[in-house]
């Protein structure tokens, strides 16, 4: 996935969500640097970049992954 695929899909996940709340979280993300932001989404970040593409599962949301188990 090229990073012009991941930042469309990180785009489209941020239009899904209805919570105000996560959207001020993320808007905090903006201007936060790699040390300000919780451990838990910095490792989560690194395990996305270090994935082979052929092994990403492309979607469009949450709900089409559970759907697939």
């Amino acid at each position: 996935m090229t990073i012009e695929h991941k930042k469309i899909a990180l785009i489209n996940w941020i239009t899904t969500i209805e919570d105000e709340q996560v959207i001020d979280q993320i808007v905090g993300f903006q201007t936060a640097s790699l040390d300000e932001l919780p451990s838990a989404i910095v490792q989560m970040l690194q395990i996305a970049e270090d994935e082979p593409d052929q092994h990403l599962i492309k979607h469009t949301s949450a709900k089409d992954i559970l759907e697939m188990k």
